[in-house]
This record gives C-alpha cells, sequence and structure tokens, in this order.
C-alpha cells in the first residue's frame, strides 16, 4: 500500500492579509484528496510564532487565544533530518527536562498572502533548507509581489501597463512636500490630471488603495500606504472602470493554460479589500465547519462576462500567459486587469501568485472544468516536480571549489 504524501499547508502570517489567508489554507486543507494525501496545517500568528494541531482545521477555532494549550508550538528544521524528509520541530519540558519531537512531511503549500509569505521571503526560507514546496519559486514571488517590476516586466513584453510615479516612504521627522509632490507628478505624467489611485507597491487584494481627487487627497492617500509599505505608487484613475482578473497555471506537459474570466461586481468606485473580500456569498464555496467560507470564493462576479469582444479576450489570456511564462511561474496564478468601460482599453493592473482561495472557481468555471480537488492535486505535484528539476549537488569537490582538507 502506498504511504500518503503529508503536505504541509502554511497560512496565517505576519500581513495585513493574515485573515484571508487563513480562509485560503483552511480551503486548500479541505481540497486535498484524502485519498493521496495527508494534510497537516501550519498556522503563523501575527507575532510569527508557529502552531500545528488538528484544532486548526476549524474555523471557528480563529482568533487564537493566547498560547493555545491544545496546540503544539513548532520550528521548521533548517537541517536536513537523516529520513531526508523535512519536518517540524517541537520541544516541551517534562520531568527528566526538555522534549524534543519531530513532525515530517513532504511538502509544503504556501496559501500566505502578502508579505512574508508571497513575496519570495518564505520561499527563498525554503530554497535554503532544501524543502520541497508548491508553487512560485523565489524569484517568480519577489518579482511580481513588486508591482513597478512585474509592469516593467510586463511592458517588455508588449503588455499594456499604466504609466506610474514611484515614491519612498519620508524619513522619520520629514513630510510630504506638496511642491514637491507636484513637480513629481508633472515630470511623470506631463499634466497633473486627477483623480489618480495611490496604493503599495509590495501588497495585494487592493490594501492600502486609495483614490485622490487633489493634492490634500493625495497627501493623506500615500500616509495611509506609507504605514504599509516603503514604496508607494501613484497611477492615473481609469475613468469608466471595470476589472477583469483571470487564473494561469502549467499542466503537467508544460503546456499554459487559462481559467475563466471574471468581472468582479463592486457597490463602490473601487474594488478595495472589502469589496473584493467580504462582499457577496455566491454559492458553491467550499464548507467549513461553520458555513461557507468567506475570500475570492464569495466575491459577488460575473464569470466568462458577455461583454468582452473576440479582441478583449485575446488581449487577457494572452497577456496572461505571456508573463506567467516571463517571469517562470508556477502554481494557480491569477492576472488582474484594469479597463475602460466606455473605450475597451485594457491595462494589466498586477499579478497575483497566490491569489485568494487559489482561484478555484475560476477553473471551475474554466472551458475544460476542473474541481478544486483536482486543482489542489495539480499544484501539489507540480511543486514535487519543481523542487526536484532544482536540485543540484553542494559538494564543493563537484564545483571544483574544495580549499579545506577533508578526512
Amino acid at each position: 500500500m502506498t504511504q500518503k504524501k503529508v503536505i504541509a499547508v502554511i497560512f496565517g502570517g505576519r500581513s495585513v492579509e493574515h485573515d484571508v489567508s487563513v480562509l485560503s489554507g483552511l480551503q486548500f486543507l479541505e481540497a486535498l484528496d484524502p485519498g493521496r494525501y495527508e494534510g497537516l496545517p501550519i498556522y503563523v500568528d501575527p507575532l510569527g510564532q508557529w502552531w500545528t494541531g488538528a484544532p486548526l482545521t476549524r474555523r471557528s477555532r480563529y482568533p487564537l487565544e493566547d498560547a493555545p494549550k491544545d496546540l503544539t508550538q513548532v520550528m521548521l528544521d533548517l537541517a536536513t533530518p537523516a529520513t531526508g524528509r523535512p519536518q517540524l520541530v517541537a520541544f516541551a519540558k517534562g520531568l527528566m527536562g526538555e522534549k524534543r519531537t519531530t513532525i515530517p512531511f513532504d511538502l509544503m503549500v504556501p496559501a500566505i498572502h502578502g508579505s512574508n509569505g508571497e513575496d519570495g521571503t518564505l520561499q527563498g526560507l525554503l530554497d535554503f533548507a532544501g524543502i520541497p514546496y508548491a508553487g512560485c519559486r523565489t524569484l517568480g514571488a519577489s518579482a511580481t509581489m513588486n508591482k513597478v517590476f512585474a509592469k516593467k516586466v510586463a511592458a517588455q513584453a508588449g503588455i499594456k501597463v499604466l504609466p506610474e510615479l514611484l515614491l519612498t516612504r519620508p524619513k522619520k521627522g520629514e513630510f510630504l512636500d506638496p511642491d514637491t509632490l507636484k513637480e513629481q507628478l508633472h515630470d511623470t505624467f506631463s499634466e497633473i490630471d486627477y483623480p489618480f489611485i495611490v496604493k503599495p507597491c509590495n501588497l495585494g487584494s487592493s490594501v492600502g488603495v486609495g483614490k485622490a481627487n487633489d493634492i490634500d487627497g493625495l497627501i493623506a492617500a500615500l500616509m495611509t500606504a506609507f504605514r504599509m509599505d516603503s514604496e508607494v505608487i501613484v497611477e492615473p484613475f481609469v475613468a469608466n472602470l471595470v476589472e477583469y482578473n483571470i487564473a494561469v497555471r502549467r499542466t503537467a506537459d508544460g503546456e499554459i493554460i487559462t481559467s475563466a474570466i471574471e468581472r468582479p461586481l463592486r457597490d463602490a468606485e473601487l474594488l478595495d479589500f472589502k469589496n473584493k473580500y467580504l462582499a457577496g456569498g455566491a454559492p458553491g464555496a467550499p464548507k467549513l465547519d461553520t458555513g461557507p467560507s468567506e475570500g475570492m470564493a464569495s466575491l459577488n462576479r460575473v464569470l466568462n462576462p458577455e461583454e468582452l469582444t473576440t479582441g478583449q479576450e485575446a488581449f487577457i489570456r494572452d497577456s496572461a500567459a505571456g508573463i506567467f511564462d516571463a517571469l517562470g511561474l508556477g502554481g494557480s496564478v491569477r492576472v488582474d486587469y484594469l479597463c475602460n468601460e466606455q473605450g475597451g482599453e485594457l491595462w494589466l493592473n498586477e499579478v497575483n501568485t497566490i491569489p485568494g482561495s487559489f482561484a478555484y472557481f475560476l477553473w471551475e468555471a474554466a472551458a475544460e472544468p476542473l474541481s478544486f480537488l483536482a486543482l489542489a492535486g495539480e499544484i501539489v505535484e507540480e511543486g514535487f516536480r519543481l523542487s526536484n528539476d532544482r536540485l543540484g549537488e553542494t559538494d564543493t569537490a563537484t564545483g571544483g571549489a574544495t580549499i579545506f582538507t577533508r578526512s
């Protein structure tokens, strides 16, 4: 009998997107095929402490109380165990002193959105420790998290993006100068034409996005965004705004494919965090112990919107596949677009390498539908392939770099 692979799903984290990450992590654990895999929840609390235990699979368990007694606090073992399998390590005090226990697993699935999880930091740690993991590799994760860098790659690939002004958080004791801001806006956009959109450069999920109708509004929006990121971008506001999203992944035989296209619905001028994650209640979302999961799966949306022309749909699909390929991405990635509904012009907005709910609902509505169970299996198996492909010898003699004498 083949032993089930233990799949560690890590979620939560020190990020403003902590709560949404919890939902995505629980959804992925629930979507794992119980006949092939055993799920292992790893919750990272806002202080950065790692926990595991069966109660973590229940949505009603959150937020955690201080030092929960029904969970085990763990650390990631960065050394390669004799078994060759990665493992978590737990320490407990007993009568005979400190007791060390280990929890082995086979692959980690990052489900942490935004900072310290989606930005390449977690992926870099796993690469450093030689631990197999799913989704984008370190380079793709870090490149897409920085909106300016991702837009430059897109522009070089011939994909239309909006111009932007990149601003850095003022040093402590310094303030934003209105006259300097006006000069920077003029240098970047030629004409200062309000309104502008302000958003953190290194966050996703519409967190910290604001609209500025004048210089005072611009300064206020910048100060809000600078609380979340040291770099903030200013872009022109797209009139008659509608947004379109699409998911992208690579099949086992190397083909890049795209999902259904969605047009999110909103009850405000901007599709901000509240509209994106806390609206709706669409049927079909995975059921957790307290009812339907919130998150991207419960957002009000129109799937495969009929108003898209053949040319618009082709641009969305081709450019999404192009940026996925250009940055060597993996897993289920969501690419977001801005559109002037009146003129029909489209711009790539951002790339989300760990989208809410892993964008499973877009694959369920694709031309060739894929269930969340099947998608989770594809993500896991791709993770094993990508991790195995990266492995190489590290002995100094192999690289001809030996200096010290070894016995």
